[in-house]
């Protein structure tokens, strides 16, 4: 299926129906969306193409906050100037969208995911998928709340309580493994076909090799580097491979599918998402991964006493598909684990391999010392995996949200996000 969804009246009425809660029997397609048997959820086809394409709701919104509060991007809003404002100075309106877009959207995957596993326990393939997606979300929840925790699960009730990070991160393990041992029972083909965001991950088996990649970045941003390095392992991670080499968020113009909302013409007259003047003059010289995700225009734009001339062109065009993951950030993952564990001798063959396919010359990592050697390799991240969302987590993980700059007088690094008001009892 080349295309996320088939029929997005279908998948939307998937989701209405989960928002309702409704009980349902599995295996049964609707006989017409016009006249849908509205007792029963979808095929699994019609769920996983549904969560597919819920995961890439609100991620724009994700994507420039994240930037934004790691100093890599500017999005200059001139309808609202919460992008240059709240973010830059807080308080977090804790009933905001720049918050609760994305904590709903993700709720909502979560959801899905657990209907799944409710209707289609049988089904191996749909269980292993589900539960890594669910893990996965809940990951980019933790990501945005850090120590204000998250819901593990969805609900309606108010009352249902947060857990705290460390406890977060135990169930997002868990359901990672839960996923990983179901993807390997599944055999050699899943009942449903994937998008072609995961045309290198479309077996169980290639798909156990995501579940894997997305645990090891669990497992680096609790430091359990040893660990890490045998979830890689299982991974797609490879030297030698291509860097691009992953899934993706994939967007259309097909019937009833979306364009990416991160796209913008470089050369228009007027643009919104600038990368920080930072990004610019802390890159090495000949860094493709500098040339290749940014475009200088002539005049600088300037809005709320920002200013940059930084083109953000990460997204190719309408259409242009959004990381995941990559087998570049694998390989550092890699040596960021390795560094961790004081192989930075191991760490080097990763670093220099992602210089390497930058245009950049090797750079010996193994003389560097411990502190060094994460400097390097915070610097390769923020080029590598510029506006995927990494860089404001990484520096809060190593506690150098302070060396961010900040470009006017009052403007603070928020650490978190708030919980949402509308999650919390009392308000």
């Amino acid at each position: 299926m080349n295309n996320i969804k088939r029929n997005v009246y279908i998948i939307l009425l998937a989701f209405f129906l989960v928002s309702l809660g409704l009980n349902s029997c599995k295996n049964l397609d609707f006989p017409s969306p016009n006249d849908p048997d509205i007792s029963n959820l979808p095929s699994i086809q019609w769920m996983v193409s549904g969560a597919e394409a819920e995961m890439r709701n609100e991620l724009e919104i994700y994507l420039r906050v994240v930037e934004t509060f790691g100093r890599n991007a500017y999005y200059f809003e001139t309808a609202d100037p919460r992008y240059t404002g709240e973010l830059l100075t807080g308080p977090i309106d804790a009933g905001g969208f720049l918050l609760n877009r994305h904590w709903n959207a993700r709720y909502r995957v979560i959801k899905n995911g657990s209907l799944i596993l409710e209707n289609y326990s049988d089904d191996k393939g749909a269980t292993g998928f589900a539960n890594t997606i669910i893990g996965y979300q809940l990951l980019m929840l933790l990501n945005f709340t850090d120590e204000n925790g998250v819901k593990i699960v969805f609900s309606r009730d108010i009352n249902t309580p947060f857990v705290n990070k460390t406890d977060a991160f135990k169930e997002i393990e868990r359901l990672l493994d839960a996923g990983f041992d179901d993807l390997n029972a599944a055999g050699d083909a899943f009942s449903f076909e994937l998008s072609s965001g995961f045309a290198d991950l479309s077996t169980p088996a290639e798909f156990a090799q995501f579940n894997r990649a997305i645990k090891a970045r669990v497992l680096v941003l609790q430091s359990k580097y040893a660990d890490a390095l045998t979830a890689l392992s299982g991974s797609f991670v490879d030297e030698a491979g291509d860097m691009n080499t992953g899934a993706y968020h994939v967007y259309s113009n097909g019937s009833g599918d979306q364009g990416n909302n991160m796209w913008e013409d470089p050369t228009a007259p007027t643009i919104k998402l600038y990368a920080h003047p930072s990004f610019k003059t802390e890159a090495e010289a000949g860094d493709t991964r500098f040339s290749s995700k940014v475009t200088e225009r002539a005049e600088a734009a300037s809005f709320n006493n920002l200013e940059s001339n930084l083109a953000v062109t990460t997204v190719s065009d309408a259409y242009g598909k959004v990381p995941i993951i990559r087998n570049e950030e694998l390989l550092l993952l890699r040596a960021e684990a390795n560094i961790g564990l004081g192989n930075n001798a191991a760490a080097a063959s990763d670093i220099n391999a992602v210089r390497a396919a930058a245009g950049l010359a090797a750079v010996d990592v193994a003389a560097m010392s411990a502190d060094d050697a994460l400097s390097q390799l915070l610097h390769e991240k923020r080029y590598s995996l510029f506006m995927e969302g990494q860089r404001w987590v990484d520096m809060r993980h190593y506690g150098k949200l302070d060396d961010l700059p900040k470009d006017r007088a009052g403007d603070i690094v928020i650490d978190k996000m708030p919980r949402p008001e509308t999650e919390v009892p009392g308000n």
